[in-house]
């Protein structure tokens, strides 16, 4: 399956590298991970709890189901009741959760709250659920089980512009360390559902723009299309097929705090509703595992791979060394297996390429002499004679920069006098000989 530029789609890729896997008897928009595709997601959010815990994020838990009364008085059963997967236990109806804002909003109001005590920042990796429309599920695009980077600040007014403006800016490093540079913004107006007081809504929407302007950021006005509490500001990137993407969203909401009875203690001793800010810095996991895909053609860069080095022996006789060389690179903290298959050598590495591993390491008989490795990337650069102690504190480089290409002549420090493509061929060069040979 190839997309409208002929590029191979997410699920293709997925299949490819064994990552996820949809199943008609589970139900359509229900997506299954696999080890590799879990270590993706892990990966993804290891990165996002580290920029919450910069950012003064706690992380919490809370359960994928509440009673329907709770979706009452938050609003979503009005606003979202066609899109709940409602049913009852016992008398009472409950909901899979489609939000989180008011499982957050119960932490809140577990313990009396001053103004000393915020702002209060809460941030949870939570499936929700959606009941999307059949024709509307895309493979990971728009899928029934939503995993997000979740976040809610609960603050008072005059701590509304610095937050928003920390949150958006690291949204921005965010997107930008995934290798999605080309952004732009969105300001949402006030949508024909909203609730809550007109005058409350042109505050935080004047809000939002003079914290977009602050920042240096160009934006646009999307009329109508704030959440149903609030204004937003959206961020959205291009990725290398020239597709624009609605990624990162924050939101302001003035109304959800005075619903569920939210109170603070401000410095005149006087209880009032917190407001709170909604934000996701990636939005759904799926969804961005899917674009990320697509955008890098499958090709994570190292940082991202969830396998980023592969140990090929030339033969059978050298399996014990390629041994070696595995357990090492494990032990260094990479993310590595051992392709030590009866294939040929032309196809364990057209496999490793196909599998998109940034790294290949064959050795042979002079690795074994000289007690080095020959790394090849899987755009066919190739060096040989490296030792491997040199090549691993490259590539720690490389993956603690999260660099987001492979470099292999630069993290060999320019070693290019030694290439060789000696017993390295390029992904494909005498395979069908070679294979017809094997049968």
């Amino acid at each position: 399956m190839t997309n409208m530029s002929g590029n191979k789609s997410h699920l293709q890729l997925g299949r490819e590298r064994d990552l996820f896997s949809f199943h008609e008897e589970a139900g359509s928009g229900l997506p299954v991970f696999h080890p590799d595709g879990t270590v993706l997601r892990n990966i993804i959010i290891d990165y996002l709890r580290e920029v919450n815990q910069k950012l003064g994020f706690e992380e919490v838990w809370t359960p994928h189901l509440f009673n329907a009364d709770l979706w009452k008085k938050s609003g979503h059963y009005s606003s979202y009741k066609t899109r709940m997967f409602l049913f009852k236990i016992g008398e009472h109806e409950y909901g899979l959760k489609p939000m989180n804002c008011p499982a957050h909003a119960l932490i809140f109001s577990s313990k009396p709250r001053s103004y000393k005590d915020l702002p209060i920042m809460y941030s949870e990796f939570a499936t929700v659920y959606r009941n999307e429309q059949e024709g509307e599920l895309t493979g990971l695009l728009r899928v029934r089980s939503i995993t997000q980077d979740d976040g809610h600040v609960f603050l008072a007014n005059d701590q509304v512009e610095s937050v928003l403006r920390n949150i958006l800016l690291a949204a921005i490093t965010v997107l930008e360390t995934f290798g999605l540079k080309d952004l732009s913004v969105n300001i949402s107006t006030k949508p024909a559902d909203a609730i809550g007081d007109p005058k409350m809504w042109e505050i935080a929407t004047k809000t939002l723009i003079e914290v977009a302007s602050k920042a240096g950021l160009n934006y646009q006005i999307a009329e109508g299309e704030g959440a149903f509490y609030g204004p937003k500001i959206d961020v959205h990137a291009k990725d290398s097929l020239g597709r624009q993407w609605q990624l990162s969203t924050i939101q302001l909401d003035f109304n959800l705090g005075e619903r569920l009875g939210l109170k603070y203690t401000d410095r005149d001793g006087k209880e009032k509703p917190p407001l709170i800010i909604h934000r996701a810095l990636v939005g759904s996991l799926e969804r961005f595992i899917g674009i990320l895909l697509e955008h890098y053609k499958g090709n994570l860069p190292l940082w991202l791979a969830p396998k980023q080095v592969r140990v090929i022996p030339v033969s059978e006789k050298y399996s014990e060394y390629a041994k070696i060389i595995y357990q090492e690179i494990r032990k260094s903290g990479f993310r590595a297996d051992l392709d030590n298959n009866s294939l040929t050598l032309p196809k364990r590495i057209r496999n490793a390429v196909l599998s998109g591993i940034p790294y290949m390491i064959v050795v042979g008989s002079e690795e074994e002499t000289t007690n080095t490795v020959a790394v090849r990337d899987r755009k066919g650069r190739n060096v040989k004679g490296i030792m491997l102690s040199d090549l691993l504190s490259q590539l720690k480089k490389e993956d603690q920069e999260k660099l987001i290409e492979v470099q292999t002549v630069k993290i060999l420090g320019g070693n290019i006098k030694n290439k060789s493509k000696a017993g390295m061929p390029e992904p494909g060069q005498r395979e069908q000989t070679q294979d017809q040979n094997n049968e």
